[in-house]
Formats: C-alpha cells, structure tokens, sequence
C-alpha cells in the first residue's frame, strides 16, 4: 500500500462506532459545565472575585519605621489617660521623674519595639472608624539621631490577625502585628523592678518568724540553736515557751519563702489608703537582717509594705493561705515527739495513790517494771500509750493546776529528766503541765485509761 492510499484508509481504520460519540460529548460537557461552576461560586471569574484577587496581590510589607534608626533612646507611651516616659542612658534604663528602680529586661524591650516596624497591608479610610481617635494607644519614639516618629494602635483586626496603626503625618492606615501591641500596651507598673525577698531571708536560714493577727495572739516560733541556722529543731517562744512540731514549722518557713510579690501599687502610699494602717497581718523575721512586713487588703487585693520603705507592692492571696493556720495548738509539738524510746533510761509514773518505776535498755529489748522484767511484746504497747496521748484543746491564757491525777518523769540516757504532769481541770478534761507551760488540755478518759493500764501491768507476775 503507497503512502496516498493510507492517507485515505487511515481515518476509516480508526474510526469508532457512532454509538459513543453522544456519550463521549455529553460527559465532556458536563465537567466543562461543574468547572465553571465552582470557578463562578469561588468567585474568580465575577467582577468581586477579580477585585479580591487584585486586593490580595495589592498586600505588600511595608517598613513604617526603618530598622537604620536602631533602638529608641525614649519613649512616651500614652493609654487610657495614662502616660510615661521610659529613657535610656549609657546602657540602663529609668522612668523619667521617677528614682523608683526599673526591670531592665521589660524596660528594653518596650524600647526595642520601636527598632523597626513592619505594616502589611495600607487601608484607607476614617481613622475613627479604625479606633484610631483621641483614646488610641500612642508612642512617640525618639532616635540617638534626633528623628522623632509617632505611631499609634487602634484596634484589633476583626480576623485577629493584627491591630490598626497609623504614624503621624501619614493618612493611611496600616496593619501591624500583635506583639507589637501587647509590648506597646505595658503599663507603668509593670516596668518596676520587684524586690526579692529572698535576698533578706530564705526557708534553710529564717531564725525566728513572729505572726501578729487581729483578734488572734501573737506566735513566735524560732530554731533552737540560732547559731546553727540549718537545725530543724524549732519551738514557740510566743505567747507560750513549748517545743513546735518541726514539720509544720517548716511549713510557715517555706511559705515565707514563697511570698509572691506581683506588682507595685503605689510609689509613695500611705497605710490608710492601701489597708495597712489596719493590716491583716504583720511579720516580723529575723534572718541576715530583720525584716518587718505589713499586710493589708483594700478593694479585696492584699498589699504589702516592706519595713518602713514608701512602695505599696500586691501580694499573689494564694500565697497567704498559710496565715490561716498559725496559731499555737497548730504548730505545738503532740506529746508523741517528745521523747524516743531510744533516748529514755527510765520512767517514773506517779498517781493520786501510788508509784511504778519502769526501766528501759531499747538496744537489748530489755524492760522492767517495779524491778520485775518485761517482756518487749508487753511494754511497747503500754509506751505508745504514754506518748499517744494528744493534745486535745488549748487554753489562751495560764490555767492554775489543780489536784495531780497523773505524773511522768522521764530520765534520759543525757541525764536530763523532764516531767509531764496531768492535773485536775474540769469535769471533762485534765490540765496538761510541762516546764512550766499549762495552756493545753486532754480528756479525762485517757488518762482514765493510762492509769488503769498502768496499774494492771505492774500487777501482772513475771
């Protein structure tokens, strides 16, 4: 076959069956038809979508204060009728008019903000209409060249994606980021250095804390050697002198420790205005220096006052809760921690009509009672029984012993002897006496009980 003769069979060769060119064409039709569809509903192919499409090739990024300048020297932020003035000198920053000490980092960085400033997209319009009136958050920068620039927020883009801003001189209205606004919206206050209190006292090294309350007494807890700052052995020394349960001691010292100062209230407030010429609280705390803070509460935020310095700070509440639970029943030492087994040589217990001598050598499990041995299975028991007796009441003021139902002389392996006495109070409770101190009570039924146990195991054959 000669090439003009292919040209001419060639299309009836492939020719396909006219059954399914309708179908072919009618499917062809149908995607051409959804595609503009979608293109329609996407608005690409209206005049709006063509105009959207233009406005989003119009967004470009626009430098409003170029970065040449470098970091402002000063800057005046003015918002909600409040204005300052932060300026930096040779490396450090301060408020203008104002000796108070400044946080450094957060003064910085309020001044690097206005380093260089970046829009990115230009709207026109009525600056009201952007929240660009009289009340917007303002800054007038000023450069180590002399070039002053002011710009100014308004409000935040409804899609949340920046904040309104316009320099002066410049009609346009302008997209920023949000960190700009929050560095720029910083108040005063928060460019005041904080003080640390730990640098007066810390939870390992408080000596003594003092707890003054209205309408409570004062307590007084100190370590006991105050030349070994790191013991835990502490007692109350106010309003009673009487050991103090380490654990809860250590408590009120780490919570000290954890008082949270948030901000500065005043720079030169006086104690009625701030709730501390009647204060909730003062503490006095004896560490490597004495250090006096007033606590008080105005308009339900707590404030504080340290020694007799002029700034009001505010107090974290959270961190007060501790407050609520000094008192001399919480922090006395349970007759339980008094005395260990180990320490103890001999006990001596005196009733209303007789006396039992009980002997102890806790390394050999060796006991006795009256001379007669005991064995460790049966003195244990009673032991726990003599120390478990707990502290049930107290009693504010020195209550006057009565008739002595039940006495406990210790002696220990130091040679130191110490008492426990339990005398009559009233028809319920027995009067606990220990070195003097008589402001704590116990029931009468368990000294009832003691007593009985007591008597029953001297009589016990060995």
């Amino acid at each position: 076959m000669n090439r003009e003769a292919w040209k001419l069979e060639a299309p009836e060769q492939l020719r396909r069956p006219q059954g399914r060119i309708p179908w072919l064409a009618a499917a062809l039709a149908c995607s051409l038809t959804f595609l503009i569809l979608c293109l329609a509903a996407a608005g690409v192919l209206s005049p709006d979508g063509e105009k959207t499409a233009a406005a989003q090739r119009e967004i470009t990024f626009t430098q409003l204060i170029p970065g040449r300048l470098g970091t402002p020297c000063r800057v005046t932020v003015t918002a909600q009728n409040e204005s300052y003035t932060l300026i930096l000198s040779e490396g450090v920053c301060s408020l203008q008019g104002e000796g108070a000490a400044v946080d450094q980092h957060a003064a910085k960085e309020l001044l690097s903000s206005g380093a260089a400033v970046i829009a990115r997209q230009r709207l026109e319009g009525d600056p009201e209409d952007f929240g660009l009136g009289a009340q917007a958050l303002q800054a007038e920068f000023t450069y180590e060249d002399g070039t002053h620039l002011t710009l100014r927020l308004g409000n935040p883009v409804p899609t949340g994606e920046g904040w309104y801003a316009q320099m002066e001189g410049d009609n346009a209205i302008w997209v920023v980021n949000n960190s700009l606004q929050q560095t720029l919206n910083t108040k005063k206050q928060a460019l005041y250095a904080l003080p640390d209190l730990s640098e007066r006292f810390t939870a390992q090294t408080l000596l003594s804390v003092t707890v003054a309350q209205p309408g409570a007494e004062t307590v007084a807890i100190a370590r006991v050697t105050k030349t070994n700052p790191f013991n835990t052995k502490v007692e109350l020394t106010e309003p009673i002198h009487y050991p103090a349960n380490a654990e809860r001691a250590a408590e009120v010292y780490l919570a000290l420790e954890q008082l949270q100062i948030t901000g500065v209230k005043d720079l030169h407030g006086q104690d009625a205005d701030w709730g501390l010429d009647e204060p909730l609280a003062v503490l006095l705390l004896e560490d490597k220096v004495s250090t006096r803070l007033t606590i008080g509460e105005k308009d339900g935020a707590y404030t504080l006052r340290i020694d007799g310095e002029d700034a009001v700070y505010t107090l974290d509440p959270q961190s007060l809760s501790f407050l609520g639970d000094v008192s001399v029943p919480w922090l006395a030492e349970q007759l339980p921690g008094l005395v260990m087994l180990s320490q103890v040589e001999e006990i001596t217990v005196r009733t209303q009509d007789e006396t039992v001598v009980f002997h102890t050598d806790q390394a050999n499990a060796a006991y006795a009672v009256n001379g007669r041995a005991m064995a460790e299975e049966e003195f244990l028991p009673l032991y726990q029984q003599m120390i478990g007796m707990l502290i049930e009441r107290y009693v504010p003021e020195d209550a006057e012993a009565g008739e002595l139902r039940l006495q406990m002389e210790y002696t220990l392996n130091t040679g130191e002897v110490w008492t426990l006495s339990l005398t009559d109070f009233d028809e319920s409770y027995d009067l606990i006496v220990r070195g003097g101190c008589a402001r704590f009570l116990i029931s009468k039924a368990k000294t009832d009980a003691l007593i009985e146990t007591i008597i029953n195991t001297q009589e016990v054959a060995p």
